[in-house]
């Protein structure tokens, strides 16, 4: 009897066992699928979020002692194991995902600074250009994707960062043509304003 029991014990563990790593598998692939299906529409997904589909649709089907541990363990298993899936850290300690499939890091970092303050986006974005390529902005390229601020709110928040210490260095340059470009003073300064010109007017004068 003791041997039938043991046997049988033996059994229902190898089960539960079988049974927790299919579980596994379903949910990483079900996650997976979530954050290259928001990718390919172009947003981020939160770990909360991922928490609350996988609660809705009973994807951890079996007890677990802390679910949200459980899918965050599954959440680093996914990132780790696929070559297209990444993290992002925001500043409140919480995480954000997406798929390079459908996205770059640059995009993704751009949506990520859309949740916060509009000011910093415009700032970093001008400051990045300025520093890296090195090119002043056109302002409207914040009315289109990824940005997709309306031109006034864009007006708005420069006007508030002109009285700014903090976002002092962003400043205007018209061009010709009478487009608006934006450029840091720390990193293209004197030569801004004929850099817009160049790329407003120049360049298709001289193609």
């Amino acid at each position: 009897m003791g041997d039938f029991q043991s046997q049988t014990m033996l059994k229902a563990k190898n089960v539960l066992a079988t049974n927790i790593v299919k579980e596994g598998e379903d949910a990483a692939r079900a996650i997976a699928a979530m954050i290259r299906q928001e990718s390919e529409a172009g947003q981020l997904i939160s770990e909360s979020e991922i928490f609350r589909r996988m609660a809705d649709q009973r994807l951890l089907a079996l007890p677990a002692a802390d679910p949200a541990e459980e899918v965050r363990n599954i959440l680093r298993k996914c990132v780790e194991e696929s070559a297209d899936l990444y993290e992002l850290a925001v500043e409140d300690g919480s995480r954000r995902y997406y798929s390079s499939h459908f996205m770059t890091e640059t995009y993704a970092r751009i949506l990520l600074q859309k949740q916060g303050d509009p000011r910093r986006l415009i700032a970093e974005t001008v400051r990045k250009n300025s520093a890296v390529y090195p090119r002043p902005v056109p302002l409207d390229i914040f009315t289109q994707p990824p940005f997709d601020l309306a031109r006034q709110e864009v007006l708005n928040n420069l006007e508030r960062m002109a009285a700014d210490e903090q976002y002092r260095d962003i400043l205007p340059t018209t061009t010709s043509a009478y487009s608006v470009f934006l450029y840091s003073t720390l990193h293209l300064e004197p030569d801004a304003s004929m850099l817009a010109e160049w790329f407003d007017v120049g360049r298709f004068n001289n193609p």
